[in-house]
């Protein structure tokens, strides 16, 4: 049996993804607004090329500019909430969700945000209830589902993860870090075999994901499978290098037992 102490490191491995938005994929008819709203646009641009360089301090000075320009913007607040979120500004985050919320009540992907965010901040009841709202705007919004999962996974509620997880793979059956995570789901309940073919399926999905090959190893390990582990754990170090000594020093652990 897979020991205890194994599974929770294994959770804590587990990484989030903050929705990006249909909303702030949206480009403005420049023919039909003003030249105030005209002048924001061009102003998210500028953090969204500043995001993309994970430079948060000046993608939330753009996207700061462009609602001085257009006070009532929403693409300006949900993005500016993104980059809060790139520079730890949690508070800050959840203010911006929230006025993109009161502008543009059906956006689900301001609600998927709202709740990651709420999550890292221990707002258990405020994340699962933005969670529920968004999937009641789109119950088709993968990435709620996930991030939902991981959260309830991190919590103890392994049930509940795992629906979620498969309500996930269903809508997106290419989501690699879906099926590790759920792997790690089924690790936690006794279905050795099962978390095994979902780190399985993981790394068939993506030949190149670290997270699954390290699962994949601890679990052959504690299995006594010390040829397979050995090559998954090796396969993770080349992928990621800084898992050397977190690998080092499990894999000790469980020599030791």
């Amino acid at each position: 049996m897979i020991r205890q102490k194994l599974l929770k490191a294994l959770v804590a491995a587990i990484l989030l993804a903050v929705t990006h938005s249909s909303l702030a994929a949206q480009s403005v008819d420049t023919r039909s607004v003003t030249s105030d709203v005209r002048e924001a646009a061009s102003y998210v641009e500028l953090g969204d090329e500043f995001s993309r360089v994970h430079d948060s301090k000046r993608a939330n000075g753009a996207y700061s500019v462009a609602l001085d320009f257009a006070a009532d913007y929403p693409p300006a607040y949900f993005k500016r909430g993104f980059a809060n979120v790139m520079g730890g500004h949690l508070e800050a985050a959840v203010a911006d969700y929230s006025k993109t919320i009161d502008i543009v009540p059906q956006c689900a992907e301001a609600y998927a945000n709202r709740a990651y965010v709420r999550g890292l901040l221990n707002d258990e009841k405020g994340a699962l209830s933005d969670w529920t709202i968004a999937l009641q705007i789109n119950p088709k919004l993968t990435s709620a589902l996930y991030n939902r999962a991981n959260f309830r996974l991190h919590g103890g509620n392994f049930l509940e993860a795992l629906t979620d997880f498969d309500d996930a793979l269903q809508l997106d059956p290419r989501h690699a870090m879906a099926y590790n995570n759920r792997g790690i789901a089924r690790l936690a309940i006794g279905d050795v075999d099962g978390a095994i073919a979902d780190f399985s399926q993981a790394i068939k999905i993506n030949a190149n994901l670290p997270e699954a090959f390290t699962n994949r190893g601890f679990v052959q390990l504690e299995l006594g499978n010390s040829i397979e582990a050995k090559r998954d754990l090796a396969r993770s170090v080349t992928l990621r290098p800084s898992l050397k000594a977190y690998i080092d020093e499990r894999s000790q652990e469980i020599a030791q037992r």
